[in-house]
């Protein structure tokens, strides 16, 4: 428990060091996954493009906290639940994307997207019994192809 006041203590410092307001909440309800949301009105240049701004706010903030713990500690850094209706989205996309593969009997390409989206992608259709997915290219180029099992 000490963990999450600590993590919300560096996060708050942290945002006040960079001229930002907002307010950190954190979910702890899942040890293993703890999730922590910064609400601000300022979201739009915290997150950046596809998220770019998050990632490198997620990067700092772990690197900080555990150096300041001596100890590595794994959460997930949100910003106005960005992540949390991407994630929604993407697994709708997936839905719907492997709908229109099994119409159309056709592999489906999407367009590069990061590891973590990837993942979600492959793990939403993991158990489709009609569907197999497998990533492509290298490295920021690399996507997600969605097809029929002939």
């Amino acid at each position: 428990m000490e963990n999450i006041e600590f993590i919300k203590k560096t996060i708050t410092e942290l945002l006040e060091k960079m001229n930002f307001k907002g307010e950190v909440s954190i979910d702890s309800s899942d040890k293993d996954n703890i999730l922590v949301n910064i609400s601000t009105d300022e979201a739009g240049f915290l997150i950046g493009q596809a998220g770019v701004n998050l990632d490198a706010l997620q990067y700092l903030s772990r690197v900080l906290i555990s150096k300041k713990s001596d100890k590595s500690v794994q959460f997930l850094l949100d910003i106005n639940d960005y992540r949390k209706n991407r994630i929604n989205f993407l697994k709708e996309l997936a839905g719907n994307i492997s709908k229109q593969a099994l119409l159309e009997r056709a592999a489906i390409t999407l367009q590069p997207m990061p590891a973590h989206e990837r993942r979600i992608i492959h793990l939403a259709l993991v158990d489709h019994p009609e569907i197999n997915t497998e990533s492509i290219g290298d490295e920021s180029e690399r996507r997600i192809v969605i097809k029929p099992i002939k």
